[in-house]
């Protein structure tokens, strides 16, 4: 008996050490990440028409939150003004696309769930869309923003009453909401037929994805609607987890499973609307993030979820650098770039349908 308590007590040493090994690991992942990512944005900052030395860019970093001038005042002027606005945006509006993911992934237990796939985000466009055609400008960007997010809402629910009356299944989810993104994207362009010329080039920004009107205010209000959203997807990441074991199990192990899809579906639409609102439909950034941090960290939502947000931020900031600076003499839409990056993994998951979900 004693030898049997023995080995029973250094198989749980051995389980633990094991588990602090596992940990140590994946922060060492998100570490990485986070230093890729902080690297990527320095490299950028250095790049344009002015080409800036990292030693200057450095320089005009500390400069305005210190309170003195050690860069020269173009180099600060470029900096702050015009180039870290547009890569603030960037990491913001990547993490907010690609955690919107990564949670309706795990909520319909369906790989190939996203924004962009089940419509949130096409209607999120459409929404704006109508405030930029008809003119009702009176609110300004924030008119955008709540017509936006109420379109983003109206999809989601669609997506989930399919689901409760049809007791309808994940494919058959991605299905229905494919179906919602083609007629959305068939109103936007029939309302945009109608058009003047002007309107129609605003919702052009708003279809193909673009940040070339990012600034401050943008970074800001993506930036509340993360701080609003992701704090909660980390505090429910244990019912998430429990999620992926099924319904059934999930409710046994006491998760309220109807409240938890509707409640974080509705803060996935807030979020996708706020980014949608100022950066267009950048498209299957939702798709690809997701599916590389569980590559890298696995389908533990106390890591997945911090790990998509940092590689979804990454990824679009890339994305950004390479419609600026790829060709030399023209600027490509970002949503242009993801796509070219996202329409060959979508793909790959469509010849992969066999294999368990998510």
């Amino acid at each position: 008996m004693a030898g049997g308590g023995a080995v029973s007590t250094d198989a749980g040493q051995g389980a633990a050490a094991g588990y602090v090994r596992s940990v140590r690991r994946r922060l060492l992942v998100l570490g990485g990440l986070a230093l890729a990512l902080c690297l990527v944005g320095l490299g950028g900052l250095t790049l344009g028409p002015l080409g800036i030395p990292l030693a200057e860019v450095a320089r005009a970093l500390v400069a305005l939150p210190l309170g003195f001038n050690p860069a020269s005042e173009q180099a600060q002027h470029v900096v702050w003004n015009i180039r870290l606005p547009r890569l603030a945006t960037a990491v913001a509006a990547g993490a907010g696309l690609a955690v919107g993911g990564v949670i309706l992934q795990t909520l319909l237990r369906n790989p190939m769930a996203s924004p962009f796939t089940l419509g949130i985000a096409s209607g999120a466009s459409l929404g704006a869309a109508l405030v930029i055609i008809f003119g009702f400008t009176a609110f300004g960007v924030y008119g955008i923003v709540a017509n936006a997010f109420v379109f983003a809402l109206a999809v989601s629910l669609i997506i989930l009453m399919i689901g409760q009356i049809k007791r309808a299944t994940p494919m058959s989810l991605i299905l229905a909401g494919i179906a919602l993104m083609y007629f959305i994207n068939a109103t936007t362009t029939l309302v945009v037929y109608f058009a003047d010329a002007d309107a129609t080039r605003e919702v052009m920004f708003w279809s193909v994805g673009s940040l070339s009107r990012a600034d401050w205010e943008s970074f800001a209000f993506i930036t509340a609607a993360l701080a609003v959203t992701l704090p909660v997807f980390l505090i429910k990441s244990g019912d998430l987890n429990r999620l992926l074991l099924g319904d059934e199990t999930a409710i046994s192990l006491g998760v309220s499973v109807s409240a938890l899809r509707i409640g974080l579906i509705f803060l996935v639409a807030l979020l996708v609307a706020a980014v949608v609102a100022f950066t267009g439909g950048i498209s299957f950034l939702g798709l690809v993030a997701p599916h590389l941090a569980r590559l890298l960290l696995g389908a533990d939502h106390r890591f997945l979820i911090p790990a998509t947000a940092l590689l979804g931020g990454l990824l679009l900031a890339v994305a950004d650098l390479v419609s600026l600076h790829g060709l030399s003499d023209v600027v490509l839409p970002v949503g242009v770039v993801t796509a070219f990056i996202g329409s060959p993994l979508f793909i790959y998951l469509i010849l992969r349908r066999r294999e368990p979900g998510v």
